[in-house]
C-alpha cells in the first residue's frame, strides 16, 4: 500500500519495501512484497535552506530538461524503427504514433464503458453485483493482460542477455 501523509513542513512518504525471491520450485524470480513498510521524511521543497539538499532529493529543472530531450531521443528513434535496444521505451509505446495512442485510447474507454453501462444495469434493477462488473471489466482489459504478458516476458529475456553478458 502506498500512501503519502501531509503536514505543515514535512511530507512523509510511506512505500511497500519489496524483494526478489528465487522460488526453488518454480525456477523463476518472483517479486515478493514485505508487509513492514518504510516510512522516509522529506521536508518541502521550500523548507530546504541548502541547495544541495534540494538537488539530492527533488528534479531540479536541468534534470528535468535531461530526461525530456532522452524521451524526445527515444520517441524519434521508435518513430524511425531504429534500433531502441539501446534505451528503455517502457511507458512511451502509446506514443509510438497517433494510431498506436487511439487503439489504446479506444480500448480502455470499451473498459470503462462496459463497467459504467453495467453499473446502470445494475442500479435499475436494485441489485449490487461486484462479481459481474469485475467479469465485465476482466473480458473487456483481455487485450492488456495479454499485451502485458508479453511485454514481460520480452524484459525478462532482455534482463537475462544483459546480464549473461
Amino acid at each position: 500500500t502506498s500512501c503519502i501523509l501531509t503536514s505543515t513542513n514535512s511530507q512523509y512518504f510511506m512505500m511497500p519495501s519489496s524483494r526478489i525471491v528465487n522460488v526453488k520450485q518454480h525456477k523463476k524470480e518472483t517479486v515478493c512484497f514485505s508487509l513492514k513498510n518504510d516510512v522516509f521524511i522529506i521536508e518541502r521543497y521550500d523548507d530546504m535552506i541548502l541547495n544541495d539538499e534540494k538537488a539530492n532529493l527533488w528534479y531540479m529543472d536541468q534534470d528535468l530538461m535531461r530526461i525530456q530531450h532522452s524521451i524526445k531521443k527515444t520517441l524519434k528513434a521508435m518513430r524511425k524503427n531504429m534500433n531502441t535496444n539501446q534505451r528503455c521505451i517502457r511507458g512511451l509505446e502509446h506514443m509510438r504514433s497517433p494510431e498506436h495512442f487511439e487503439q489504446i485510447k479506444v480500448n480502455a474507454d470499451c473498459v470503462y464503458i462496459g463497467v459504467l453501462k453495467e453499473q446502470q444495469r445494475q442500479r435499475a434493477i436494485g441489485i449490487n453485483d461486484p462479481e459481474e462488473i469485475q467479469k465485465i471489466s476482466a473480458a473487456a482489459s483481455l487485450w492488456a493482460r495479454n499485451v502485458a504478458r508479453k511485454r514481460g516476458a520480452v524484459d525478462e529475456i532482455s534482463t537475462h542477455q544483459q546480464t549473461a553478458a
